[in-house]
């Protein structure tokens, strides 16, 4: 009885114990959210994004079609927001920005700029949200074989990234409705093409001119027609291009 007494009071108290550590560490992410968070220079932070894009960044015949200030959080440095401003264009999703710096550095340190692209194609995916713990509206961007990225809209730049992700969800429907449409087309084509071809014939066809405009032979005719001979009858209907199965 006392054995199972001490049992039940060491339990209480591992549950206590662990209870309390779990509220220790939620309370200690909650400070340092919201006490410590921050981010860079915002005007800068644009202004060298679309300085880095416009130095030749762009490949040839490359364009900007739409454009978001937005901010993403490194897992190691998940306190200090990088500022910067995402890219759709018409071959890839492109954010540049500025990483914060570290505050004992130099003022006048360089900038170190960060970037992060995706093709622009229908495999990538856009997925709206809120993220950074509820915080923030933004989008969940992924592609097969590239890392993931999260970035958040900046003030009222909500309605911006939302434009971005509409622009970037229209073109791939558009791309992928094509693609249907291109491929039931083959489809039929290939299809047309394995039917057997038939000729009528007409006043003055004989079995020679009607293979030679078929590029057959008379005995390919006559085999496919189960011809006896190399008379032909007017209104005989004739395969001239057997089927494929």
């Amino acid at each position: 009885m006392k054995e199972s007494e001490g049992l039940y009071r060491t339990f209480r108290f591992l549950k206590k114990a662990l209870l309390g550590l779990a509220v220790v560490l939620v309370g200690l992410v909650l400070f340092g959210y919201f006490f410590f968070m921050r981010h860079v220079d915002a005007p800068k932070a644009w202004t060298a994004a679309d300085r880095e894009l416009q130095g030749g960044m762009l490949h040839y015949g490359e364009k900007v079609e739409r454009k978001a200030k937005v901010f993403m959080r490194r897992p190691t440095d998940y306190y200090r927001g990088a500022n910067g401003v995402l890219y759709a264009t018409n071959d890839r999703l492109i954010f540049i920005g500025v990483a914060p710096g570290d505050k004992f550095e130099n003022a006048d340190a360089p900038a170190t700029i960060l970037s992060q692209e995706f093709p622009n194609d229908t495999l990538l995916t856009m997925k709206g949200g809120r993220l950074y713990f509820l915080t923030a509206h933004g989008v969940t961007v992924t592609h097969p074989g590239a890392p993931s990225g999260k970035f958040a809209a900046l003030g009222s730049q909500a309605a911006a990234l939302d434009s971005l992700v509409d622009y970037v969800n229209t073109r791939h429907e558009a791309q992928r409705t094509a693609a249907a449409k291109e491929r039931r087309l083959r489809q039929a084509v290939a299809a047309l093409i394995n039917e057997p071809l038939y000729y009528t014939v007409k006043r003055g066809d004989a079995l020679f001119s009607i293979a030679r405009k078929f590029e057959a032979t008379p005995a390919q005719i006559q085999q496919w027609n189960k011809l006896e001979g190399d008379r032909v009858k007017i209104g005989q209907h004739l395969v001239v291009k057997p089927g494929k199965k």
